[in-house]
């Protein structure tokens, strides 16, 4: 399993056992809490330790479910964010955020949180110029200049007619199964995903 698939099913399990445990307690210590306080005019001034406890098992079954609910929110942006940067060769921070109706800000933010959570295992932020940079999209767009331009020296060289069937690399696009990111690479090919590392192929 590569880095980015690992990092998104740990973070999803993670979320679920959070909202889980979260549901629970904020329930039974909500439960708790009301029937301390109903009582309390009737109680021992004792109660008023347990009233903390209970207290404090609401607070953490609240934050609980909050947590879990901004990991589901995070992974549920990793997949339109990478839809938007797949479509933007640039990676310019403030494009994506107008494609999203929101700030550059809190995109450079979740972009850091996904970088930070391995959701994108080869990306960084490049703060000069304000965007996000694909290390293995750099490579292969680098790859397929190269091929172009090889290509056309060869052609340039060569005594045959003009017309005739090029030897150069054919390369296809290829949308990823696993964050649905558009990959460049060569038709018959095999490698992984630019942006999350799953294999991909380049079908004929």
């Amino acid at each position: 399993m590569n880095h980015s698939k690992a990092a998104i099913v740990i973070s999803k399990t993670i979320s679920w056992i959070q909202l889980l445990t979260g549901i629970l307690f904020a329930f039974f210590f909500g439960i708790f809490t009301i029937m301390t306080i109903v009582e309390m005019p009737y109680s021992t001034v004792y109660d008023l330790p347990f009233l903390f406890f209970c207290l404090f098992g609401d607070a953490l079954g609240i934050w609980l479910i909050v947590s879990a609910r901004r990991k589901q929110t995070l992974l549920k942006r990793f997949k339109e964010y990478v839809m938007s940067i797949s479509n933007n060769p640039t990676g310019y921070i403030p494009d994506i955020a107008a494609s999203f109706g929101t700030s550059a800000e809190i995109v450079e933010q979740n972009l850091e949180r996904m970088i930070h959570k391995k959701f994108f295992p080869n990306a960084y932020i490049d703060k000069n110029a304000n965007r996000i940079v694909i290390v293995n999209r750099q490579t292969t767009q680098n790859t397929a200049d190269q091929n172009t331009t090889d290509q056309n020296t060869a052609n340039q060289n060569t005594s045959a007619p003009t017309g005739s069937a090029a030897s150069g690399v054919e390369m296809v696009t290829v949308k990823c199964k696993g964050c649905g990111g558009i990959n460049t690479i060569a038709k018959g090919q095999t490698g992984e995903c630019d942006y999350c590392g799953s294999a991909i192929k380049g079908n004929p």
